[in-house]
């Protein structure tokens, strides 16, 4: 009955707590709904394109306050540090390099602050692709091996290449660039990766090996505005394997080798060598004889190719096959090649069967043709006839003689000889003969064969084999018969006979008689006589009698042939003839004229030369020399009036008598023409006449004459080819060439005047006058002078020698204002002007000179380019041009109203003119250039570069000496003002927890700066070891001082975030220090993929188990302590470690079959800052928000003991029900008792009240048996969650990770993990303990 009301009452109480902490919260959310910020809609999710640069806009936070009060922005977060944020503006900035394939996903949280209350929300920034990477192939190099008989468009192998970009830019394309050795089409590619095969291979006769660069490439993307196609390239190696489908290959080919003919049955021969076609298989070869001409003389070995031989040999024998035997050989491979059949090939074998000496020289009666070298045709005797006195050296054709010894070369070489009575008037050939020859037989004494003394002669032939003695010789008897012959010739008495007549006489006079004599009778001394030349058609001969007469009258010409030689033949009745030698001489008569030598003669002479002339006139007479018919004489007929020649009547010599004057001539060209006559002495005298004409040739003997001695002239300067006199001379002599005058300046102004000569009268006398001119290309200058010309002008004719006459020109120059004024070289010289205001006024007086005497000079400035680095600055206001100016009197000065500056130009290129007004001619003026060069002086201090101004520093594991940052600065001075080096100043430690800053001497230096493309560069490194306790950053001021005098410098400062112990996380092991250090690597690459950092370790131990309570299932063994540092620098707090690896549950699984445990803190952690400064506002917030916070305090803590009163009651109250009864009544949800009055939901664990106040330890297994504890709800949550694969994220997870569903807590993860092993093993009563490890959730 009591337990009725105590319910009863409960719940009024209970009602009147929760009213007062509605009402509280109520009130606080009203408070805080009046004024908090509010962000705009679209502030949850970002898309931020990840090439976006640094210091460009990433976006804007966009939120409004209800009571426009000014917000300011912050941001916070591990993916924070990737940008910078205006806290007035909201508009974000890049600072870090975004990379999508790296991290798809950035998490921060950002603050809008009213300066009352602030506003957070979790932001999610999607970075979106832009085409960063290029392709890489997976497993390259690629190798490949293929048969040579591989069909075309068969897949050779496949290539893969991945591109982690999206869309067009991570899609890959494949192409071939090159092949080697070069075989552009042989390979194929297609768009997934398979390489083809797109010709044919050969092992042998193309390449074993081929080297393919493939390039995989992408479609084009955007990246930094701009569409471009990555690429990168791979080889493959493809090696081409050989297959059976060649034959054999014979080596050494041709085989020709000799044996002797007498060799024993079974010698070797010579041996046949066959391969494999295939050079990549090399197939045994047997070998055989397939044919053999003549047959079963060699057999061969089927394993070595070595031939025998394989019958006994006869050379002689064999001579039907020039004693060569021919093999065909084959040899064939023992294997099958890829068609089934094996493989063979045929080669041809010589074999020469050489002679030895067996056999003795023989006769035979036949010739080369007919002959028949068997034994029964030798013979031993041979007859003919021959005529007596048959000619010496002639071979007898009636004998049919043939020597053979069938042996070969030395062994078949004999002699031949004669022997017997008659032996010595016969020769014998050839007397050497090798194997076979004719033998032929001639006479050697032709008056030894004589009918009349001796009819027949008897000798031998003897053949003597000298090689072989015991067998040498053999015989022939040769019988000739001598037949009688007309062996008597007509024979004159004279061998020439001479004869003569006159050369008209008549036909049939005789010339003379001529007989000849033969003593032989009858028929054979008969003779008949005739001339043999037939073309002598002058004279005949009687053919009995051998008379010789006159033939033909009119031939008979002795001064066309004066003599006749002919041949007289007397021939008897046998035909055999003789002759003699006939010479007929015709006698001279007077019948030819004398004929001239020459048609005509022409002579020259000079005037004034006396006996200069001498001619030899000649003439000739056809009749007989040394008569009165050929005597001829010569005279002067005509011409000669004067009497001034005279001429040797026999020799025909024509002289000139005296001198003669050309001048004095009456022919006005000079000639005299004379007859003169030749004739000859015969009777009657016959005679002919010549032309001779002599050329007087004038002489030059008159002078040139000047018409007078001194001329007078004058010219105006600068008048170009002006006239200035015309000058006169005459010339007497009466030639062109000795009166034709030419002109000539001999001095006083060579190069400056011309004088031509020109004819002035054509009447003859000519006469040429001298036309005295300025010379065209030069101008007469007044001014530089000379003003005067004495010119001594000469005028000469044109003989040799010629002569010369000599006047004077005097020549006056007349002056003009013409000169053009020139700047002084030494007042253009580069001028040195130092920058600023260091001088001003005049710098440099600029001059000219002008050397006319009436001149007025004005100086002007008509150009100003300014240069920076020889680059010209082309814009028409350039600054420069108003630094410097130019008075009209050439005073160059300083602007005071500009200053000079070196680092905008250093050179200025001035372009100046100077002008004379008085100028009359030519240009009044001319300019030059004045180089101004700027002198630097040290005026620019350095200018720090953008550089990283945060990094972060591990102080655990930072040595001395460690680089920590690079600074870089330049300078826009030059030379040493710009040469820069760096100095840590000052470092300053700023405590994140607010204590004092501290300055800290020596912990940092500056290496020596490096100069590269205009900037220096310095790197900042540890000098002492730092403090890894110090919690908070470096300020690091850094100087960079110039080389200048005095020094500029410039200081920047650097912030170093010192990542302290309390990022150190510690990692539990449940197995041995020994097997973690063993499995370092996998576990550091196993935590990097799954935080995206890089993870320092700082000690693996081992650990004591003093503290581990007795139901603990898992006991750590090891511990590890590590930080987890961002390529940035920055690092994951240990309690944001599980938030983050419950996204890669597949590297959690990893980490756990490893040993993995729990992962902690090293330290306490700190308070939160934020409630910190929450609970200061509340307190300055007002004391009525305070004590409503306290009073909601206490009404909570003390419904709290109330439960736990009462869930002690009820166990003991449990503990009185049976078993039966609980299992009466439904299950109660969440726990495994039943609802049953007074059942509580806790496990059946004793408890020992007495000493439970509801304060237990978080890390005893006591503390999670309590079924009102927090951490047992959640655990009994993971558990039923993980029961029905729906994963819940506990209150510690990260609220940015919140949405992902594949998310799982590391312990939700260790209890699967402990699940499925006792699943196995057939545990099932402690998952629920499994899944309580106090450990930080993920």
């Amino acid at each position: 009955m009591h337990q009725p009301q105590h319910q009863k009452g409960t719940p009024q109480k209970m009602s009147s707590h929760n009213i007062i902490c509605i009402l509280l919260l109520g009130f606080c959310l009203v408070m805080k709904a009046k004024s908090a910020p509010v962000f705009a809609s679209n502030m949850t999710i970002i898309y931020v394109p990840e090439d976006t640069p640094r210091g460009a806009v990433a976006y804007k936070i966009i939120a409004s306050d209800s009571s426009n009060d000014p917000l300011t922005y912050s941001m916070t977060g591990l993916d924070s540090t990737f940008f910078h944020l205006d806290e007035n503006t909201g508009i974000v900035t890049v600072v870090r390099d975004l990379d999508r394939e790296a991290k798809p996903t950035l998490s921060v949280t950002i603050y809008a602050s009213n300066g009352r209350d602030e506003k957070d929300l979790k932001q999610t920034i999607i970075l979106e692709d832009a085409n960063d990477n290029a392709p890489m192939f997976l497993n390259a190099p690629y190798k490949a091996s293929v048969y040579e008989n591989e069909t075309k468009g068969a897949v050779l192998f496949t290539v893969k290449a991945k591109d982690g970009d999206q869309g067009p830019a991570g899609t890959v394309r494949y192409e071939i660039v090159e092949v080697l050795p070069h075989a552009p089409c042989l390979f194929e590619i297609q768009q997934d990766g398979k390489v083809i095969l797109n010709g044919t291979l050969s092992y042998t006769e193309k390449s074993t090996f081929y080297q393919l660069q493939i390039k995989a490439s992408d479609y084009g993307g955007l990246y930094n505005g701009a569409f471009i196609i990555q690429n990168t390239t791979a080889f493959a190696i493809i090696n081409v394997e050989d297959v059976s489908d060649l034959d054999p290959i014979f080596l050494n080919t041709p085989y020709q080798t000799a044996v002797p003919e007498n060799s024993k049955v079974g010698t070797t021969v010579l041996q046949v060598k066959a391969v494999d076609g295939d050079w990549g298989i090399k197939n045994e070869i047997a070998y055989s004889i397939l044919s053999s001409k003549p047959p079963d003389l060699f057999s061969i070995n089927a394993q070595n190719g070595d031939i025998h031989v394989f019958h006994s040999l006869d050379r002689e024998e064999l001579l039907e096959f020039d004693t060569i035997v021919e093999l065909q050989v084959m040899a064939k491979e023992k294997g099958l090649d890829i068609n089934g059949i094996f493989a063979s090939a045929i080669t041809k074998v010589s074999i020469t069967v050489t002679d030895i000496n067996d056999n003795t020289p023989a006769f035979y009666n036949c010739t080369l043709e007919t002959c028949n070298y068997t034994e029964s045709s030798e013979v031993n005797s041979f007859r003919t006839s021959i005529p007596e006195h048959f000619s010496s050296g002639v071979p007898i054709e009636n004998l049919a003689i043939v020597a053979r010894d069938p042996d070969q070369g030395v062994n078949g070489t004999f002699t031949l000889s004669l022997h017997g009575a008659d032996a010595s008037v016969f020769t014998v050939s050839p007397e050497e003969i090798k194997t076979l020859g004719v033998v032929l037989i001639a006479v050697k004494n032709s008056d030894a064969i004589d009918y009349e003394q001796k009819n027949v002669s008897i000798f031998e032939i003897v053949a003597n084999d000298t090689t072989n003695p015991s067998n040498c010789c053999s015989t022939a008897t040769v019988t000739i018969n001598i037949v009688d012959i007309n062996d008597h010739s007509p024979e004159f008495p004279e061998q020439t006979y001479i004869l003569s007549v006159k050369e008209n006489s008549d036909i049939g006079t005789v010339v003379g008689i001529v007989m000849a004599i033969d003593p032989d009778t009858g028929a054979f001394g008969k003779i008949t006589y005739s001339l043999l030349q037939e073309n002598i058609q002058e004279f005949k001969v009687d053919n009995r009698t051998g008379e010789i007469t006159v033939a033909n009258k009119t031939l008979l010409d002795r001064e066309k042939r004066p003599r006749y030689y002919a041949t007289l033949q007397a021939t008897d009745g046998g035909g055999r003839k003789g002759t003699t030698s006939l010479e007929i001489v015709l006698e001279d008569i007077n019948d030819n004229h004398p004929v001239m030598s020459r048609e005509s003669y022409t002579a020259f002479i000079t005037e004034h030369q006396g006996n200069e002339l001498n001619i030899k006139i000649e003439a000739f007479d056809n009749d007989e020399v040394n008569t009165n018919n050929s005597e001829i004489r010569y005279t002067i007929v005509a011409g000669d009036d004067e009497q001034n020649f005279t001429i040797d009547p026999i020799l025909g010599v024509l002289r000139s008598i005296g001198p003669i004057d050309r001048e004095a001539m009456k022919s006005s060209d000079g000639k005299i023409n004379l007859i003169v006559k030749a004739y000859d002495l015969g009777v009657p005298s016959l005679s002919t006449t010549v032309n001779v004409t002599i050329h007087v040739e004038d002489v030059n003997d008159n002078s040139p004459v000047f018409s007078q001695s001194v001329y007078y002239a004058s010219v105006m300067e600068h008048t170009l080819g002006a006239f200035v006199t015309l000058v006169k001379a005459s010339d007497n002599d009466a030639t062109e060439i000795n009166n034709r005058i030419t002109y000539r300046i001999e001095n006083g102004g060579s190069g400056i005047f011309l004088i031509r000569s020109i004819l002035i009268n054509n009447t003859i006398p000519k006469q040429y006058g001298g036309n005295l001119t300025v010379d065209p290309t030069i101008a007469l200058d007044y001014d530089k002078g000379p003003k005067f010309y004495n010119l001594s002008v000469t005028a000469s004719d044109l003989g040799t020698p010629f002569k010369i006459a000599r006047a004077t020109v005097h020549v006056t120059v007349l002056d003009m204002n013409d000169e053009t004024p020139v700047l002084d070289p030494d007042a253009m010289k580069d001028l040195d002007v130092m920058e600023n205001d260091t001088e001003l006024g005049i710098v440099r007086n600029i001059t000219a000179t002008d050397i006319d005497t009436n001149h007025s000079l004005i100086y002007q400035l008509v150009s100003t380019v300014c240069y920076k680095s020889k680059i010209v600055d082309a814009q028409p206001d350039a600054p420069c041009h108003y630094w410097f100016g130019l008075y009209d009197n050439g005073s160059l000065y300083v602007n005071e109203s500009s200053v000079i500056d070196y680092e905008e130009y250093d050179q200025v290129d001035m372009t100046i003119r100077v002008t004379d007004l008085y100028t009359e001619k030519n240009n009044a003026s001319s300019t030059g250039k004045l180089t101004i060069n700027i002198v630097d002086a040290n005026d620019n201090r350095p200018v720090f570069l953008a550089l990283e101004r945060v990094s972060v520093i591990v102080p655990e594991l930072a040595p001395i000496s460690a680089e920590v940052a690079t600074v870089k600065a330049s300078d826009n001075d030059t030379g040493k003002n710009a040469a820069i080096e760096f100095f840590v100043v000052k470092v300053l430690f700023i405590f994140s927890d607010g204590k004092p800053n501290k300055v800290l001497p020596d912990v940092f230096e500056a290496s020596r700066s490096t100069f590269v493309d205009g900037e220096y560069t310095a790197t900042i490194k540890i000098k002492s070891s730092l403090d890894k306790t110090l919690k908070g950053q470096y300020k690091v001021t850094v100087e960079a001082r110039d080389g200048g005098k005095p020094t500029l410098y410039a200081s920047n400062d650097l912030d170093l975030i010192t990542v302290d112990e309390s990022y150190k996380a510690r990692l539990e092991f449940s197995v041995a220090p020994e097997e973690v250090q063993q499995n370092m690597n996998e576990i550091i690459a196993l935590l990097r993929e799954a935080t995206y950092s890089n993870p320092y370790v700082a000690s693996v131990t081992a650990v004591t188990n003093k503290n581990v309570q007795p139901l603990d299932r898992n006991m750590a063994k090891a511990t590890m302590e590590l930080y987890f540092v961002y390529n940035n620098g920055t690092a994951i707090p240990p309690d944001n470690i599980n938030s983050i690896l419950q996204f890669n549950p597949e590297a959690v699984k990893n980490l756990i079959d490893l040993g993995l445990l729990n992962i902690k803190e090293t330290t306490e952690s700190s308070s939160n800052g934020r409630l910190f400064v929450a609970i200061i506002g509340g307190l300055v917030a007002g004391f009525v928000i305070l004590l409503a916070i306290m009073i909601t305090a206490l009404v909570c803590s003390r419904e709290s003991y109330k439960r736990k009163i009462r869930s002690i009651t009820a166990m003991n109250t449990a503990k009185t029900i049976t078993g039966d009864a609980l299992q009466s009544g439904p299950i109660v949800p969440g726990t495994n008792k039943y609802a049953l009055e007074g059942a509580n939901p806790v496990w059946n664990t004793v408890i020992d009240t007495a000493t439970d106040l509801g304060f237990e330890d978080a890390n005893s297994d006591r503390a999670s048996i309590n079924s009102l504890d927090e951490n047992m709800v959640n655990a009994v949550e993971d558990t039923h969650a993980k029961k029905s694969n729906t994963l819940e994220m506990t209150e510690k997870t990260v609220d940015s990770y919140s949405t992902n569903e594949n998310a799982k807590s590391f312990r939700a993860a260790r209890a699967g993990h402990d699940d499925n092993k006792e699943n196995a093993s057939g545990a099932s009563g402690t998952e629920l303990h499994s899944s309580q490890t106090n450990s930080i959730d993920i």
